[in-house]
């Protein structure tokens, strides 16, 4: 049994014979290999494909090879190979070098090539959509295999262009996201049905790999050592958050501390992003921190800042756990020292931080001239800072803690690029990963659209040596 696929293309170039497209042969009465496995699938789409781009790219070329002012024919200067990357597998097509009119007045460029024009990347906009998004969620030499045995692409794609091509969608996402805070493009509309009940933001923290230019200067700094040495960083610092809607509807975002220029201004591009308007109040939830600390007192919105009541809750466990050493030790009005600082707890828990603050004082001063403890100094740095009335937030289904933002650090950062894998990050490369994950965890990466046809430069001259042919 043989089975022949064959296709018909007309066009308006001309053609119309048959192209034969894959031939399979199968032993009659056999059904070991029913069908059609992946290797014949694979190759019956490459040559589907490779017939259908040859055929498209010869009537683009057919209609370039006339000038479109005075209609003359243009002659070919060279012709050489273009490799166009699709989903569907490597075509390679055959791009003639035409000759510039008499008629056009920029005579600069001599010839010009129409496809190299109408196909500046070399690249299919799906072939691209799926290698970063595949990559978004799994390492580049992982994504590469996959691909590769789902779809015809062996000698299309490799690690290290999907890597490339992961950093330029990158870095395309960040620019955007700079031209807009420079105000060079317009946000979306303001809606006022998007309520943000609560922003969490959390940290990350992955292993730094020096960037070429951070080893050049460490090289450099060993034969002069007289020179300041290179500042190495050791760890790469990703800062991560979600932001809660009233409908339940998620959205995160995330940068490299290092590699922006204002932690607030992201803040307050993020929240634009999502049209969230320029008067809602909206509660950040976080803990001590400073580097949140000043991307809130930098925005333009009207933030407010509460802390994350885990963070409190686990520096009074250190003063309960000191408190049960000595049972019998009695607090200044007479009552055991845990029950004095159980009481503290609650009302903290109920927003009244100044009274917890007192009784925490006078239990300290009861020892007079003992050292501080730093666990308790920071308690009370904390507990004069930023409390509100966890109770009542609790009781009506409002974030008290960070668990959002943590679970958002585990999304965007931890399951990409920590865990289980050995992986060291540059600031860059790191900053330019996390935009793409964003914008896939998001719903807002979009295919790359197809430029225009190119236009050739034959702007008419004054004069009339050339006459329009009719």
């Amino acid at each position: 049994m043989r089975m022949i696929i064959e296709a018909r293309i007309d066009d308006a170039v001309g053609g119309g014979e048959a192209i034969r497209l894959a031939e399979f042969e199968r032993l009659e009465g056999d059904l070991k290999q029913l069908g059609l496995n992946l290797a014949e699938g694979r190759s019956l789409l490459h040559e589907a494909q490779r017939a259908l781009v040859c055929a498209q790219t010869r009537v683009v070329v057919s209609a370039s090879l006339n000038c479109p002012q005075c209609g003359r024919a243009l002659s070919i200067k060279a012709t050489h190979a273009i490799r166009y990357k699709t989903v569907f597998g490597k075509v390679t097509i055959d791009s003639p070098q035409v000759r510039v009119c008499n008629c056009a007045q920029d005579q600069s460029a001599k010839s010009f090539s129409p496809l190299a024009l109408a196909m500046p990347l070399r690249v299919g906009p799906e072939l691209e959509y799926l290698q970063v998004r595949w990559a978004a969620h799994l390492p580049y030499a992982v994504a590469t295999t996959l691909l590769k045995e789902v779809l015809p692409v062996d000698k299309a794609i490799s690690t290290s262009g999907l890597r490339n091509r992961v950093l330029t969608v990158g870095q395309e996402l960040d620019d955007r996201a700079e031209s807009a805070i420079r105000g060079e493009r317009d946000y979306p509309p303001a809606d006022s049905h998007v309520n943000i009940t609560a922003l969490a933001v959390d940290c990350a923290w992955l292993r730094h790999r020096p960037s070429r230019k951070e080893q050049d200067e460490a090289k450099l700094w060993q034969y002069f050592p007289s020179k300041r040495p290179p500042s190495t960083g050791r760890h790469v610092n990703i800062i991560a958050g979600r932001a809660v809607r009233d409908d339940g509807c998620c959205k995160v975002y995330g940068y490299v501390n290092r590699e922006v220029t204002s932690a607030a201004t992201r803040l307050d591009h993020f929240l634009s992003e999502q049209g969230v308007a320029s008067d809602q109040k909206i509660t950040i939830v976080s803990d001590g921190a400073g580097e949140f600390e000043k991307a809130v007192d930098g925005s333009k919105r009207p933030l407010s800042r509460i802390l994350d009541w885990f963070h409190i809750a686990m520096k009074f466990r250190t003063i309960e756990q000191s408190a049960q050493k000595f049972p019998d030790l009695l607090a200044p009005n007479g009552m055991p020292v845990k029950d004095e600082v159980a009481s503290a707890k609650w009302l903290t828990w109920h927003g009244k931080g100044s009274n917890a603050v007192e009784r925490l004082k006078q239990i300290h001063d009861m020892f007079g001239l003992v050292p501080e403890d730093s666990a308790h100094m920071a308690l009370w740095w904390n507990l004069r800072r930023y409390l509100v009335n966890y109770g009542w937030r609790y009781r009506r289904g409002m974030p008290i803690s960070r668990s959002i933002a943590e679970s958002a650090v585990n999304e965007v950062v931890s399951l990409r690029c920590a865990k289980k894998r050995q992986m060291r990050w540059t600031n860059k490369r790191a900053h330019l990963l996390v935009q793409v994950r964003v914008a896939v965890l998001n719903g807002d990466l979009q295919m790359r659209e197809m430029p225009p046809p190119p236009q050739i430069p034959v702007e008419r001259k004054r004069d009339d040596r050339c006459q329009r042919v009719a």
